[in-house]
């Protein structure tokens, strides 16, 4: 998945990330992308759209 959101995540942050949405715990992923993302917060809808890319690729 290309995207800089995503890209500037820790690892472990995208494996949390990942385990929440495999629990079904979309709006906690959501919430964890635009707390744990360096920088400024990225906008609700951009962090929604990364949890819904990852979702796809994970098959969720």
């Amino acid at each position: 998945m290309e995207n800089s959101i995503w890209d500037a995540l820790l690892p472990v942050v995208r494996e949390a990330v990942d385990d929440l949405i495999r629990s079904g715990r979309r709006l906690h992923a959501v919430k964890l992308i635009r707390e744990a993302r360096p920088g400024p917060r990225p906008r609700l809808s951009d962090a929604v759209d990364v949890m819904s890319e990852r979702a796809a690729e994970l098959g969720c």
